[in-house]
């Protein structure tokens, strides 16, 4: 084994190199990193002659010194091979599961179409979208329903609609930071 399969096992093994290069890929690469004059390093002949082999990453650090890219290399593979899955950290204590129950819950209301009222250090103070009661929506349909007989339909729908207009309150929920949510009315 001479020094270019050497240090072509070597990328392969750190994953510099994604895969192992084809016959001619190989031909090309020893040709290429033994010329006579050719002072550059077996990652800048696999570079020219298929840098579809090397790992985009590797790519970037070709032009830094080559024991410093080998250290910064190592750090990439570290943090690449310690979470490539996980997008968040996952909360180990009580105080950031809370935190992301407390996230989780408002997110879900303001998908619902609650508004926020009020923002402070111990929680949040939200109000729900007006919702339409079932009495109003009963006195609606029989006051069109009847809206022919005398004028009974209009004081069913008059009713309706001062009932939802002006007695008619949304719910306010306050969300705890610990994350458990209180009603405020």
């Amino acid at each position: 084994m001479d020094r270019t399969e050497r240090e072509l096992r070597d990328m392969l093994a750190d994953r510099r190199l994604k895969l192992w290069p084809t016959e001619p890929q190989w031909n090309a690469i020893w040709l290429a990193a033994n010329a006579r004059g050719f002072q550059g390093t077996v990652s800048r002949a696999v570079h020219a002659v298929a840098p579809e082999l090397l790992h985009p990453d590797w790519i970037d650090m070709m032009d830094v010194d080559p024991a410093e890219a080998r250290t910064l290399w190592a750090e990439i593979c570290v943090r690449n091979s310690v979470s490539p899955f996980v997008e968040e950290s996952t909360p180990y204590t009580d105080a950031q599961k809370a935190e992301v129950a407390f996230k989780a819950e408002l997110k879900q209301r303001l998908a619902q179409g609650w508004k926020v009222v009020s923002n402070g250090p111990d929680g949040m103070e939200l109000r729900s979208p007006k919702r339409l009661r079932r009495r109003d929506l009963v006195c609606l349909i029989l006051g069109v329903l009847t809206l022919v007989a005398y004028g009974f339909g209009l004081l069913l729908i008059a009713f309706a609609l001062i009932d939802h207009f002006g007695y008619n309150h949304p719910e306010s929920v306050f969300l705890v930071r610990s994350g458990h949510a209180k009603p405020a009315r």
